[in-house]
């Protein structure tokens, strides 16, 4: 871990960081629109109750990214994760599609899901090789993509991914007092509207090979402190069983959740320049 990472860990423990974290997820703001506010730089396309960002990086754009942004379902895109995408953007010669999908609680899970069906539909119907970048909440619906449209993205990258909505498990629940970003509570009840509003069988479940067939090569990357890692192990080991899959793993010893978010950090830049390498490998696949 470098020395900044370090740092940080020590400030947000000092400052109970992730109670005003629970605050945002619970009681967000969910008026602010960060492209409607700088509508003419971007091209917007409403799909059921959420929309589909085009953002032009490149002049000559080799590839696209598909992004699923985080913020547990409930809070809007916002101005750090159109930075993130935009930097692994720019390094990969990719153009952006946000697929800025309709929020918990006013809208359900299931909603989500014909959101980004629709959304990937549009997307994959372009020329550029079509990459699926995910953080957090994000990975959740673009892993249902994914397993619902098998081969037909060129590769994937998760950042923090959060699939386990629940949160019972032992090992997660024995870990969750140390993490510094994420409050148990806090994801249990938001991942009780999700799961009210979700299908069974329309939704995977992460843990099990034979619902993951054909996902094809997938980065994940995460941080040892979240406590969420017992859910990401057992993904990869689902992964790592499954037909058709290519795990690749990268985890940061004490990394927090969705640490991409900070700029500075070595470990950022590190994941930033894997995902673009990665995307500039495989585009000509």
């Amino acid at each position: 871990m470098s020395f900044m990472a370090r740092r940080f860990i020590k400030k947000f423990r000092a400052e109970d960081y992730k109670k005003n974290v629970a605050h945002s997820f619970l009681k967000p703001n969910q008026k602010i629109n960060i492209f409607r506010q700088n509508e003419n730089e971007y091209k917007i396309r409403p799909v059921k109750n959420g929309q589909l960002v085009t953002i032009q990086t490149v002049a000559n754009p080799t590839s696209q990214i598909l992004y699923f942004h985080g913020g547990a379902f409930t809070v809007p895109m916002n101005d750090d994760q159109l930075e993130m995408i935009t930097k692994i953007a720019v390094e990969s010669d990719s153009q952006i599609e946000v697929a800025d999908f309709p929020l918990l609680p006013g809208h359900q899970a299931d909603e989500m899901l014909e959101f980004a069906q629709e959304v990937f539909e549009t997307v994959i119907a372009a020329e550029l090789p079509t990459f699926i970048v995910a953080d957090s909440a994000g990975a959740k619906l673009a892993l249902q993509v994914l397993v619902d449209n098998p081969g037909k993205v060129a590769g994937t990258s998760f950042i923090s991914p959060w699939l386990d909505m629940k949160l019972t498990d032992p090992e997660i629940v024995s870990r969750a007092g140390d993490d510094i970003l994420l409050d148990l509570p806090t994801l249990q009840k938001i991942g009780g509207w999700f799961e009210s509003g979700a299908t069974p069988d329309k939704w995977v479940d992460f843990t099990d090979p034979t619902q993951l067939r054909g996902v094809g090569e997938i980065q994940i990357y995460y941080g040892a402190n979240e406590m969420l890692v017992p859910a990401n192990h057992q993904f990869v080991e689902a992964l790592t069983a499954a037909e058709g899959v290519t795990p690749i793993v990268t985890e940061f010893k004490d990394g927090w959740h969705d640490y991409t978010l900070w700029f500075k950090l070595a470990e950022t830049k590190k994941t930033f320049k894997g995902i673009a390498e990665f995307i500039k490998d495989r585009r000509g696949a």
